[in-house]
């Protein structure tokens, strides 16, 4: 049972909030340099991500490690997030220091993620699986270090419904803006690099675009060195600048909570479980992933063996990345008007509507694939930002029954799931195409034929690619359709944490929670 009422005043089910709880709500209103200045800091950290299972994979694979071994270090790499990311989001929960409780944790993790970055994008010409397996390690424990706290201190950066939305949303514009740098990088970079060559010009370059765009796009895939050196130089200057700009202008706020004796961490965890708004938005979250996760495991396969536009794909990504980079605004703008559920169900809609679309798309057809990818991707961002926001709230009713404000560990948990939903959906998707030969060495140009991949291989790929992860966020509406925790009942739980509650300086060292 949902029972977020339970932490609310006993008010009508549809009652509008009071005036005074409606002036508490609006007392968490921050400006946008504030707002700006906290997301701009997930955009370097996007470039960094990125190249780690795009590029860095197969650069090592061309210096000498097998395919095996990498998948092998990349998947124990990951187990280590099941004992770290509980860890950190709990202790970033009880930790005490004058810059907040958060801050020290992004602190601490930025140097060890530049080096990290150095050493994994700058490899010796000969690396060892033992150098590669450690500095991943170092990376994704840095990426756990920053990313956690970093996470809980967006949900605590204001109490409002709406202005969560918000801040979530910007987040995720800064993010897909990284992952476009890091998408149009490596073009750029191969473009230079065939400028390069003497005899070649730009406007050679633009009088047969399609020509030479494969030239350029061979070019650049072979100089995986040149886009990983770019991408780290990049993120080695915009990472301190951006965390130094977010610690030194965004206050962490101070807490409120409500003075009780304090629970037992078995007793607080049974706690989370009878949360029902944030057990069902993380069933709804984690089917959601494993579905976006097949659909980017298949991407490349589908863009070069269906739609035969293999040399394409980095411009895919780019047009794809930017659409969910300004499909934020719109989103974000719904779900003010509407609440972020009911913003989630037409997302859904939306995304399931497009996908539908994708399997009858004739090969060669690639402006078409173009578009309805377009319309389909400008909810990517979204499907991101608005869970985030309603996660948000959710930790008001933890903190109304705990008496403490626990952030860090339930987005802890929600990093944990959405991890093992990535892991899955990558996993199936592969699994359901090789099952039906799927063959990803085939020429794409002996499709359909003996020689080349079956036409049935194809069909399921095509499914595989779209009509399945639709049909798996469909899966999710029934949790979310009747979500209880609307705005007018997070002002009335935010009015009572107020009333009920003591506030503490979250920059007070040595104050308890």
């Amino acid at each position: 049972m949902d029972n977020a009422g339970s932490a609310t005043e006993a008010a009508p089910r549809g009652a509008a909030p009071s005036g005074r709880s409606k002036a508490k709500a609006d007392s968490g209103m921050i400006g946008e340099w504030r707002v700006s200045s906290y997301s701009a800091m997930y955009l370097p950290l996007s470039v960094a991500l990125l190249p780690v299972g795009v590029y860095v994979q197969p650069h090592y694979a061309e210096l000498g490690i097998g395919l095996s071994v990498i998948a092998l270090i990349i998947l124990l790499a990951r187990c280590t997030d099941l004992i770290t990311d509980p860890l950190i989001g709990i202790f970033s929960d009880k930790l005490r220091t004058r810059i907040g409780r958060r801050k020290p944790w992004i602190l601490a993790g930025t140097p060890l993620l530049m080096v990290s970055i150095y050493m994994l994008f700058r490899p010796p010409e000969n690396p060892t699986a033992l150098y590669f397996g450690f500095w991943v390690v170092a990376i994704y424990f840095a990426f756990t270090l920053i990313n956690l706290p970093y996470f809980a201190w967006g949900a605590e950066l204001t109490p409002d419904y709406n202005e969560r939305t918000r801040v979530t949303g910007r987040r995720e514009q800064f993010h897909y803006l990284g992952v476009v740098i890091a998408t149009a990088l490596p073009l750029t970079a191969g473009i230079l690099i065939y400028l390069g060559v003497a005899g070649n010009t730009f406007s050679g370059l633009l009088g047969d675009l399609s020509g030479e765009l494969g030239a350029v796009m061979d070019t650049h895939a072979g100089n995986l060195d040149v886009i990983l050196d770019w991408l780290s130089t990049f993120v080695l200057f915009a990472l301190p600048v951006t965390v130094l700009v977010a610690l030194a202008f965004v206050r962490e706020p101070d807490q409120v909570v409500i003075p009780r004796r304090k629970m037992r961490f078995l007793a607080s965890l049974r706690v989370v479980r009878r949360n029902g708004p944030y057990v069902r938005l993380v069933v709804c979250y984690t089917v959601s992933t494993v579905g976006g996760a097949m659909t980017g495991a298949l991407s490349f396969f589908f863009c070069k063996h269906v739609i035969d536009a293999g040399e394409w794909y980095s411009l895919y990504l780019l047009v794809y990345y930017l659409a969910s980079t300004l499909g934020l605004f719109f989103w974000t703008w719904l779900a003010s008007k509407i609440g972020k559920h009911r913003a989630f169900i037409v997302l859904v809609i939306w995304y399931s509507v497009w996908a539908s679309f994708i399997p009858f798309i004739p090969a060669g057809w690639f402006g078409a694939f173009l578009f309805i990818m377009t319309m389909k991707g400008c909810t990517e961002g979204a499907m991101l930002a608005i869970p985030a926001a309603m996660a948000a709230d959710v930790v008001d009713i933890d903190s109304a029954r705990t008496g403490e404000q626990r952030a860090g560990m339930y987005f802890s948990l929600w990093g944990m799931l959405q991890k093992g939903g990535v892991a899955i959906g990558g996993a199936l998707a592969l699994l359901v195409v090789g099952l039906f030969g799927f063959d990803a060495t085939a020429d794409p140009s002996l499709a359909r034929t003996p020689e080349g991949n079956s036409s049935m291989s194809l069909i399921v790929l095509a499914l595989a690619y779209s009509i399945i992860p639709a049909a798996l966020k469909f899966i999710a509406l029934p949790f979310i359709w009747r979500y209880p925790l609307t705005e007018e009942r997070q002002v009335r739980i935010r009015a009572r944490l107020e009333r009920r509650g003591v506030r503490v300086a979250a920059t007070e060292e040595g104050t308890r929670a």
